[in-house]
């Protein structure tokens, strides 16, 4: 009985067994087996050493987030302090057990609880010590308990804690009058507040005021990217050059949109200028120039691969064809959407809490006038920084470990379609059945591929850290610039490299079922035999998936910065917007990541069905769709024809054939 009338008499039935293939040495070619038509049924439990290394590790993650609830306090981080040290907006009373065993009750009475004010007021003069406020006073708030006296003119008292007219900025009360003379103290005062926190510090308080800006990016990077696929499924080659219209549009509208901004935050008064203007105006200024090279860069990859975008089309529209026809394939990316958001929901107030873990201390402030006073400080230890790299590893491994799932999963799914001759009738769910063969016999393999990857990511950002350090610590050396550089290339070069191995390897644990070394043995040699192919594809359809990507991610940074500017409380606005933009392209991949995958598994799948199927015989027909094989012969076609004008040093002008042609 052949594989098609089981199909028919089974509608439930999508894998078969396969008795050749675990015999098969994993650099053999593929040979016809009659009994094989698409992923195999009879599995067995895959490299559980590594899921067992992985929930160990997921229980240190919620015991680092047991330590981090316990001892961190996100409110440093964004909220003023007073002259004592006292956060405004928490009760500070309760460091006092902490305290109470070195210092005496009436040395700590100063802390106090401040959970009804805050902000912090600067005196007018700039003379007396700032305090938390409920609210920033205004102009002849004479009811004020920190005015002494009915105030008329706040311009002409000399007593400090008279409330002047001010407004919130970054829940500091600056002076509304800025311009007047005897400001300059307060606004010196309220720099030195702002420029004190650590720029980490700072950027992590503005992502604890922005979280929602990076809760709505999310959504809209999922509507988008939704639609993306739905439209795709149906106007493969329109969406194609619509995407490349809409990057470069985006493109130049970012770049115009840095550029003006940096100009803005450069044109403010100098006296008027903070530290955040500053930076602000420097980070503008650095995207605009990243952008203009990211615009010239992208016009030269579009002029050099026309031709094959309008080649790599075709195997669009096969993968558009698979897409179609498991239309589950397309909902798939929302449960990856909602492991991701789970991810970092987690992950980012941990991360919050550990920031801000510290142990309380006081420190002796000696003002220039007066006496001596202890002012509460908190020391980060060094354990705190270990857990930080531990709480991080968990992200990269666990992001990585959703990434992989998916792409197992929708391998599966489109390698049952594409080993069905009667693609009208596909039996059973394949989504459901390779969602659930994966988690049942291979989350092993996943957490293994997914840890490369982790480890790589890890090693960039360590790589990036001690470039900034070095920095710091030595200035700016070309030799050392030009060695970072290179390091950093050869890692990016490294992460894409397995990404891609471990994609093609995850295609064959799902079709399979072996072990994540032996399928990436088994893919890296199909791979090499039909490289060409396989190359001229990748490049391109990866390029045309990746410009869809960039524009997803810069439409979401686009309204993610206007909402930051909306927020008065926030000092690096860009920090947000750069995370939403980040967080768009991480949802945006792991939506196309169906197509990526599709195209790799029809890519991976052709070459086994060349290899198995050479047309022979009526039973030796190939799977691929004779639209689909004309196209990859073609692609094989042009590169042999550019291998033979290459001159060989293997021709022999002996060469009958040689020399035939030289004659003719």
């Amino acid at each position: 009985m052949s594989s098609e009338e089981l199909l028919s008499e089974d509608d439930q039935k999508t894998v078969v067994k396969s008795k050749n293939i675990h015999n098969m040495e994993v650099n053999e070619k593929f040979e016809y087996d009659e009994s094989f038509s698409g992923p195999l049924s009879e599995r067995k439990h895959r490299d559980v050493f590594w899921l067992i290394l992985f929930i160990i590790f997921w229980v240190g993650m919620i015991v680092v987030a047991g330590l981090a609830y316990s001892t961190g306090t996100p409110k440093r981080l964004y909220y003023p302090t007073d002259y004592r040290g006292n956060v405004c907006g928490m009760d500070n009373t309760k460091v006092k057990e902490a305290l109470s065993s070195n210092y005496t009750e009436d040395e700590l009475s100063f802390l106090s609880d401040t959970s009804e004010t805050h902000y912090v007021f600067w005196p007018h003069d700039g003379s007396s010590e700032e305090i938390c406020v409920d609210e920033c006073p205004t102009e002849g708030k004479i009811s004020d308990p920190l005015c002494d006296e009915t105030i008329n003119n706040y311009l002409d008292k000399n007593d400090p804690y008279c409330p002047y007219e001010t407004e919130s900025v970054l829940r500091r009360c600056l002076p509304t009058e800025i311009t007047h003379t005897n400001s300059s103290e307060v606004i010196n005062k309220v720099k030195e507040s702002v420029s004190g926190s650590s720029g980490l510090s700072k950027a992590m308080g503005d992502l604890m005021q922005g979280w929602y800006v990076l809760l709505i990016s999310v959504f809209i990077a999922v509507a988008f990217s939704f639609l993306w696929l739905v439209i795709i499924r149906k106007f493969a080659k329109f969406m194609v050059f619509f995407t490349i219209f809409f990057y470069f549009a985006m493109l130049c509208l970012v770049t115009w949109y840095f550029w003006h901004q940096a100009e803005s935050s450069e044109n403010i008064e100098q006296d008027k200028k903070m530290d955040t203007d500053t930076t602000n105006a420097k980070v503008f200024r650095a995207f605009f120039y990243i952008m203009f090279a990211v615009i010239v860069l992208s016009l030269i990859a579009l002029i050099f691969l026309r031709k094959r975008i309008l080649l790599a089309i075709v195997i669009i529209k096969e993968a558009s064809k698979a897409v179609s026809d498991i239309p589950m394939v397309v909902f798939f990316p929302l449960i990856t959407f909602g492991m991701l958001l789970i991810l970092y929901l987690w992950w980012v107030p941990v991360a919050m809490f550990l920031m801000s873990s510290g142990k309380p201390r006081l420190v002796t402030e000696v003002p220039s006038t007066g006496e001596p006073y202890y002012k509460l400080d908190y020391k980060n230890e060094a354990s705190i920084n270990y857990l930080g790299i531990y709480h991080l590893i968990g992200l990269l491994w666990t992001n990585a470990f959703i990434v992989a799932l998916t792409q197992g999963t929708v391998a599966g799914a489109i390698a049952s379609w594409y080993w069905i001759r009667d693609k009208n009738n596909i039996p059973g769910s394949p989504v459901k059945e390779s969602f659930l063969r994966n988690c049942k016999y291979h989350l092993g393999s996943y957490a293994f591929g997914s840890f490369i990857i982790a480890i790589i990511q890890l090693l960039r950002i360590i790589l990036e850290y001690t470039e900034r350090q070095m920095k710091k610590a030595s200035g700016e050396n070309k030799f050392v610039k030009y060695m970072f550089y290179c390091m950093r290339c050869c890692l990016k070069c490294l992460e894409s490299t397995m990404k891609f191995i471990n994609r093609n390897a995850y295609i064959m644990i799902a079709v399979y079922g072996q072990s994540f070394c032996q399928s990436t043995k088994r893919a890296f040699h199909l791979i090499s035999r039909n490289i060409f192919r396989i190359i001229a594809i990748n490049t391109v359809g990866d390029f045309l998936l990746f410009l869809g990507k960039l524009s997803i991610s810069i439409i979401t940074g686009i309204i993610a910065m206007a909402l930051c500017k909306a927020n008065d409380n926030m000092s690096l606005y860009v920090i947000p917007s750069l995370l939403s933009t980040v967080l768009a392209y991480l949802v945006a991949s792991a939506f196309m990541a169906v197509f990526e995958m599709a195209i790799d598994t029809i890519l991976l799948s052709f070459c086994e069905d060349c290899e198995r199927h050479d047309g022979s015989t009526v039973e030796k027909e190939p799977y691929a769709s004779e639209e689909l094989q004309k196209f990859m012969n073609n692609i094989q076609d042009d590169d042999n024809k550019k291998n033979n004008n290459k001159p060989n040093e293997t021709d022999d002008p002996l060469d009958p054939q040689f020399t035939d042609s030289e004659s003719n």
